[in-house]
């Protein structure tokens, strides 16, 4: 049985023991070092729960009731990293939390639940952001003496609140301003949501009025939209990195007070030379947005210009359309931004390098502007704070773009609840491309546009599958963070890659193609590894040959005589008549047939040692299966559980 690095088996689907293990020290050093700063004691209140409560649970109850408020506050850096932290409601509303992974437990606090209005919070999960088929926890104040918490979940519409029939919100404390409870990763009970690695959506609201949590079954109440709310985060998450270093440099790459087109899309490029203190070689251990726009600003990437260290390239600031050819070679990704994404820090023994003796001092900045409604006049200087040590590190870092090619080569008919379509990153690339002992992946990045609802990267090793370098069930375009993984795969030369993006053309009527505009779609991972290599893109598209084929056949076959067979491969998408079967075909066509590889360098040339056009799919099964339950009499009611909902292609119910 597989453990992927403190993770139960059935959240570590595809893993195999090959390359999984247990990492339960940071965890019993973090209980050590809170336990060493703890003080104060907590009053008992009454719990609508269980009445068994295991070893596991009395160890955490008495760790708390030793904790003084705010809950884990402690000068330990050892504890800092384990403890996370968000604002609810951007101001008032605290809620710190510490994911135990040995344990399979999340441990929650909130500061500034209650106040004297109010008698009542909520802290829930939904799966996409609805309050239909919410799992829900509710937390009521009865004047500090007889305080409740209740597991319950919501109706498919969201209108009623019914009580579970198993109680898993396990309440330590609660009292006039606080609350602190805990609860597990996968409580077994079909009326709960599992908590994942992913996007997870979390509610919340207070109020008021007694609520009837007596009862199986009472209205949702209605609040204002001042105390509650959705908030978009990625619960199970790794721990926080702390800079060992001091004295960092810091250096800004931003646009300068630039007007945005007045159109729906625009890329902006900013080229800047780096000043003499980079002849020397340094090391970039942070970066930060710097984001002006945020209604405008859909994504940005700062590049290094790979070329001749004494090439000069124009200092050109506009449209990238028009960007000069000499700052053509300004591509190797330095750093990056998405939206929903924050600080992106690197691990101690590793840092991204930049400058030194044979290192080109010109940088690109690129600014993705989203316009829908074509605004006039709005000034934006956004751009890239970056941090660098004041001495190397043991590694240099890279970055990676795994995926889907940028090309409208690649096509999504409408009316799709989830339709996969995956980029490779294919054996004989890495095994070309990477260094003998492989590289280790330390950061993630996945990369849609609107339709994008899913988005996973799976690991394969010849026909073994070992564990997925990132996955996100519940992705949303809105929340696109860099996030540090908890486990960290190894990836060795002659391993595949495969990045799958599902995206949902409901309501679409018709096609959605692959491309730059925020209309186009995209399917991209970032990975973030070590020791660098040359290495910059392993992303891929279907062949030109297979394609023309394609229309071909649906000219001939399907008889849609609007297709060209010379003409513009977006014309002919958008000319078929799309039905189920075609739909069929697409997929079919896609996994299938010859792949047209990009195994490219940072300069943009290909890897010699191989023919990449008509390159082979790698053979792997695209259908994800559930998440699989190791539970003992999972569901002896048969209850539908709140996980299922809409269809895609093939049959998987998450949507």
């Amino acid at each position: 049985m597989c453990f992927r690095r403190g993770l139960h088996p059935r959240i570590a689907t595809g893993c195999k023991p090959t390359n999984c293990y247990t990492n339960t020290f940071g965890n019993k050093m973090a209980v050590k070092g809170m336990l060493s700063t703890a003080g104060g004691s907590l009053t008992s209140s009454r719990v609508t729960s269980s009445s068994y409560i295991p070893r596991l649970a009395c160890f955490t109850f008495f760790l708390l009731s030793a904790l003084p408020l705010p809950f884990f506050t402690t000068a330990n850096r050892l504890s800092d990293t384990k403890l996370h932290e968000v604002y609810l409601d951007n101001t008032e509303i605290k809620l710190s939390w510490m994911v135990d992974w040995y344990k399979q437990e999340v441990l929650f606090h909130l500061q500034n639940a209650f106040n004297e209005n109010h008698r009542w919070f909520y802290l829930g999960f939904s799966k996409r952001g609805e309050l239909g088929d919410a799992d829900i926890c509710f937390f009521e104040n009865q004047n500090g003496f007889f305080n409740t918490v209740t597991d319950t979940y919501t109706s498919p519409d969201g209108k009623f609140i019914r009580r579970d029939y198993q109680q898993d919100c396990v309440l330590f404390k609660m009292d006039e301003y606080t609350l602190a409870f805990k609860r597990k990763f996968d409580t077994c009970d079909p009326l709960d949501l599992r908590m994942h690695e992913g996007t997870m959506y979390i509610a919340w609201a207070r109020g008021e009025s007694r609520l009837a949590l007596k009862d199986y079954q009472f209205p949702f109440p209605n609040v204002s939209s001042h105390e509650s709310g959705i908030k978009m985060m990625q619960l199970l998450r790794a721990d926080k990195i702390l800079i060992p270093e001091t004295n960092l440099k810091t250096i800004q790459v931003i646009l300068e007070n630039v007007t945005v087109p007045a159109k729906e899309t625009t890329y902006w490029c900013h080229v800047q030379k780096l000043d003499e203190s980079f002849a020397t070689k340094q090391h970039i251990v942070q970066f930060e947005p710097i984001i002006t726009s945020r209604d405008l600003v859909h994504h940005l990437e700062v590049f290094h210009c790979e070329t001749d260290p004494q090439a000069e390239i124009p200092l050109y600031n506009g449209d990238c359309e028009q960007l000069p050819m000499e700052a053509k070679v300004c591509s190797k990704v330095i750093s990056l931004w998405a939206m929903g994404a924050s600080t992106f820090t690197y691990p101690p023994e590793a840092g991204l390098p930049i400058g030194g003796e044979d290192y080109n001092p010109f940088i690109r900045l690129e600014v993705h502007f989203n316009n829908p409604e074509v605004k006039e006049g709005r000034i934006d200087s956004s751009g890239m704070r970056i941090k660098l040590a004041p001495k190397l590190r043991r590694f240099d870092a890279g970055v990676m773009e795994l995926g889907l090619e940028y090309t409208d080569k690649m096509a999504i008919p409408p009316g799709q609840v989830g339709f996969p379509l995956s980029g490779y990153c294919i054996a004989e690339c890495t095994g070309v491309a990477l260094p003998p002992r492989g590289i280790i992946i330390f950061g993630s990045q996945l990369h849609t546009h609107l339709r994008g609802v899913r988005i996973l990267t799976r690991h394969f090793r010849g026909k073994q599958e070992l564990c997925e370098i990132n996955r996100d069930d519940y992705y949303s375009h809105h929340f696109q963070e860099m996030r540090n993984l908890h486990y960290k795969p190894h990836v060795q030369p002659g391993d595949a890659l495969v990045t799958t993006c599902y995206y949902n053309t409901v309501g679409q009527e018709n096609v959605t193609l692959g491309g730059f505009s925020i209309s186009d779609e995209m399917c991209v991972n970032y990975i973030h590894y070590y020791p660098a290599t040359k290495l910059e893109v392993c992303k891929s598209s279907v062949s030109e040959e297979t394609l023309e084929n394609y229309f071909i056949y649906m000219k001939k076959k399907e008889h849609q005589r609007d297709i060209r067979l010379n003409g513009g491969r977006s014309k002919n998408y958008h000319s078929i008549k799309w039905t189920q079967p075609r739909v069929d075909q697409l997929y079919t066509m896609y996994t299938q047939e010859p792949l047209s590889m990009q195994c490219n360098k940072s300069d943009g040339y290909r890897f010699d040692g191989y023919n990449w056009e008509g390159a082979p799919v790698t053979p792997v099964e695209i259908k994800i299966p559930m998440h699989g339950k190791f539970c003992p009499n999972y569901n002896p009611l048969w209850l539908k559980p709140l996980e299922i909902g809409a269809c895609d292609l093939l049959g998987e119910c998450i949507y």
